[in-house]
């Protein structure tokens, strides 16, 4: 245990470092900044549309930069894979060490996002709500972003297939269901149709943040068990959906490297 901790310190430190020059993160941090003053834009309902203003930012720009940094973190120990696991320690305290350098560098990001909001207006239940869902996307995209950067060693590849996986999440798992909404047989299996969007973590923050918290769905939408199960139980949902991509990702991120070593 005392040999899984002090791997743990030392690869967290070691990130920690390393990511201080890291471009990606300066984009993270910069486009966090600027989407924190947007609701200060709108004096008379700073609170109320500082929700919508992270989630656009969250779901079109910080989920982007978030899988680009942890893509990065993977490819920036890629060459010294040889030579870190000829060192007597567990691969999974090593990953581990690193996942906890992403949390820390993401998720004071996702408090930068409502602390101008916070200061003008205080703090609300609706912003500390808000704030953790954004770190929790952040967080799991990171980690998707660090499992293809293991597996895809190549720096090129690596990127061509981020941002594939990232438009599919944003985009291609929309217009595949809009797509096929009108098939009888979606009519007939409305819960084939919803499940997609419940286990995109982007799909699930829009509607959480949409349909939940700002209870803007419109009458009918959770006429469905699934569906109006999801609305009253949106919060919960996010969090365990996003729990699952976490741990998918660290677990496909560490057979990556393994595969890239042993293989």
């Amino acid at each position: 245990m005392t040999a899984h901790l002090s791997t743990i310190r030392a690869t967290f430190w070691r990130e920690v470092a390393e990511h201080r020059l890291n471009r990606f993160l300066h984009v993270h941090l910069a486009l966090a900044t600027v989407i924190s003053v947007l609701p200060l834009f709108t004096p008379d309902a700073t609170e109320r549309s500082a929700p919508a203003w992270v989630l656009q930012g969250v779901l079109y720009c910080l989920s982007l930069s978030s899988l680009l940094l942890g893509l990065s973190a993977a490819h920036g120990d890629a060459d010294e894979f040889p030579l870190l696991f000829t060192q007597p320690m567990a691969r999974g305290a090593w990953l581990s060490g690193k996942v906890m350098a992403l949390a820390a560098l993401l998720c004071p990001a996702s408090l930068l996002l409502v602390a101008p909001t916070a200061l003008t207006g205080g703090v609300s239940g609706t912003l500390v709500y808000v704030a953790a869902a954004a770190g929790g996307v952040c967080l799991a995209i990171a980690l998707v972003g660090l499992a293809i950067g293991f597996w895809v060693r190549d720096h090129v590849r690596g990127l061509l297939l981020a941002l594939g996986v990232w438009f599919g999440l944003l985009f291609g798992t929309d217009l595949v269901l809009l797509a096929l909404s009108g098939a009888p047989w979606v009519q007939q299996y409305p819960t084939a149709w919803v499940l997609p969007l419940m286990l995109n973590p982007l799909d699930a923050l829009r509607v959480t943040v949409l349909f939940g918290l700002e209870r803007t769905a419109p009458a009918g939408i959770g006429t469905g068990s699934l569906v109006g199960w999801w609305l009253e139980h949106g919060g919960l949902w996010l969090t365990l959906m996003l729990t699952a991509w976490m741990a998918a990702g660290f677990g496909l991120g560490l057979v990556g490297a393994t595969r890239r070593v042993d293989g």
